[in-house]
């Protein structure tokens, strides 16, 4: 295994922002992983991916094991099998290809597999944690594997147990149960209007390119302006929350959450910073898209600092104005 000194991390994650840890490998295989130094303490391994979900502020005191891109998705016993390193999309294109459901809501989200269950991705009605079976993990510390089933990740809206019980784990591979009988979700209004609208047959293939067209008509690529897409979850209201805003504004969106919290909706957290004024907003090179306000971007060389600084700014004045505390999906570092 090669490792580098005091890597740069500015090409390894999709705002472009300046940062350099202490040491640098790449993982692009088992036996990578199984090279890792056993000695590094979880509080010095950070697990990067395709830097989608980060920012970061400062230099990192860490060890970086950098999950690198490759494709490899088997079927085994019923089940799809994805390494770690698959490009998200790329595995959702590759189950509605053959006629397999359960993830084309999940289209063009941006990532690897193995960040997937960490942040229990979802969009559009449907989450992860409704077709996943299990996720491998490898114990960098004893060179051992272990699985942990659907339960005992804990996950529920953007959290699992990878999220907040830190433990000496890469995630190696997925298992999802994508089936060609599962039903098929067009309850948002986005999809159902283009389905509407379009006169096409509803079915996984069909979805999965209208979650792609819908996406890629709202968020930037990466590529061209660096952001690391939603920046904040979408908040969930109480009852008391929801009557009080409402009383000037009726126009809140709202939303359903999971079964576990019939009481609760959602909002739009791009609503609510839209009224505050921050879609297409700037402050030197740090800004919000000027087509979706939950979209954090970097127009050239905005440092991790400044960007949180504006993030930190939307943040109080949708306090201010609503009452409602945004929360960060995207790791802060």
């Amino acid at each position: 295994m090669n490792i580098l000194e005091q890597h740069n991390l500015i090409d390894d994650n999709t705002l472009a922002v300046d940062c350099v840890c202490n040491q640098y490998a790449a993982i692009n295989s088992l036996s990578d992983l199984e090279a890792l130094p056993k000695n590094i303490k979880i509080t010095e391994m950070l697990v990067l991916g395709s830097g989608s979900n980060f920012l970061f502020t400062q230099d990192l005191p860490r060890f970086v094991a950098h999950i690198k891109p490759r494709k490899y998705i088997t079927q085994v016993d019923n089940l799809v099998v994805a390494w770690a390193g698959t490009v998200w999309h790329d595995l959702v294109m590759w189950s509605v290809n053959r006629g397999l459901g359960g993830i084309e809501n999940l289209a063009l989200i941006p990532g690897l597999v193995g960040a997937a269950p960490f942040q229990n991705i979802g969009a559009y009605g449907v989450e992860i944690k409704d077709v996943l079976v299990w996720v491998e993990v490898y114990n960098w510390q004893t060179g051992l594997y272990h699985r942990l089933s659907s339960k005992e990740c804990m996950f529920s809206y953007r959290h699992s147990v990878f999220k907040y019980h830190e433990q000496p784990w890469i995630i190696s591979r997925v298992a999802l149960d994508l089936r060609n009988n599962s039903d098929i979700n067009i309850s948002y209004q986005p999809l159902s209007d283009y389905f509407e609208e379009t006169g096409k047959e509803v079915t996984y293939a069909n979805v999965a390119a209208a979650v792609t067209q819908i996406r890629q008509s709202k968020l930037p690529d990466p590529e061209q302006l660096p952001n690391a897409g939603s920046f904040f979850k979408n908040p969930v209201l109480n009852d008391q929350q929801i009557r009080r805003i409402q009383r000037r504004h009726k126009d809140l969106p709202l939303f359903p959450t999971t079964s576990d919290q019939p009481e609760a909706y959602k909002t739009s957290a791009a609503w609510l910073l839209e009224q505050c004024g921050f879609k297409g907003f700037r402050e030197g090179d740090a800004g919000f898209y000027d087509k979706h306000a939950l979209v954090l971007v970097n127009h050239g060389r905005a440092s991790g600092k400044e960007l949180l600084k504006l993030a930190n700014q939307a943040k109080r004045m949708v306090k201010n104005k609503f009452g409602v505390v945004l929360e960060e999906e995207v790791r802060v570092m």
